[in-house]
């Protein structure tokens, strides 16, 4: 174990199932290993009902994640955001582990690779995933249709589908030519914010087929060292179902 951080917040992860709370997840793993960070999870499944009513009781837009704040040693309620200890968006809930739960080891050191980190986390909140997302919305809405008209909306929605996978190629080219062996990761030379928030969108673009990793080998060799880190394989285990093919 590296060294330990004083906490003056415990964190509780909101984690409904198969969504974007499971980077969190993995995040908190990474630093309860590294750092002692003690955390505590709530596991919603997906299609509860119930699961809505008790995210929008945290937070008035009811989506996964949602991390509340537990102040340690009396320590007074912030408003980081918008809702006294209340964080939401995932970016966000990372940079605040990244600035209070470590040592700064998600910082990149040079000034080429804090560029470099910036600009991939913006590219995996604000094209990558929203492109994957188009993929995911015109495939998966004929499947609520009735049978017979569910194969005809496919047929008419698979040019559109088909056009949104030329753009993730495109996008995956600029990943695959930004990796080598002094930068093996979208942060630069060590993992960062960026590798933790391209996570999410190459978890839905690897389970639904959109990804190739014989043509784009760095990007699938960087994704490979994410699955095999153990905080993922344990955030796999603590978070229950994380199906982005169904999204159960």
């Amino acid at each position: 174990m590296a060294q330990l951080v004083k906490q003056k917040t415990i964190p509780t992860l909101y984690n409904m199932s198969s969504s974007q709370a499971f980077v969190i997840l993995w995040a908190l793993e990474e630093v309860a290993d590294t750092h002692g960070i003690k955390y505590n999870i709530k596991n919603l499944p997906r299609r509860d009902p119930n699961t809505a009513k008790e995210l929008k009781a945290l937070f008035p837009i009811d989506k996964s994640p949602i991390v509340t704040l537990e102040p340690v040693d009396d320590e007074p309620a912030q408003t980081y955001q918008v809702l006294p200890n209340v964080l939401t968006e995932s970016r966000l809930i990372l940079q605040f582990i990244s600035d209070n739960y470590t040592t700064g080891e998600w910082v990149p050191k040079s000034s080429s690779d804090k560029s470099r980190d910036i600009f991939f986390q913006e590219l995996a909140k604000c094209t990558l995933i929203l492109k994957v997302n188009f993929c995911v919305i015109f495939e998966v809405i004929p499947t609520f249709l009735p049978f017979g008209l569910r194969h005809l909306i496919l047929l008419l929605v698979k040019p559109v589908v088909n056009h949104f996978l030329d753009d993730l190629r495109d996008i995956y080219q600029v990943m695959e030519d930004s990796l080598d062996e002094e930068r093996p990761w979208f942060s630069g030379e060590k993992i960062g914010l960026a590798d933790f928030n391209m996570s999410f969108a190459m978890d839905m673009a690897v389970q639904r087929g959109y990804f190739d990793p014989k043509r784009y080998p760095k990007v699938g060799k960087w994704y490979e060292s994410i699955l095999e880190r153990p905080a993922y394989k344990r955030a796999l285990e603590k978070g229950g179902e994380y199906d982005l093919t169904v999204f159960a």
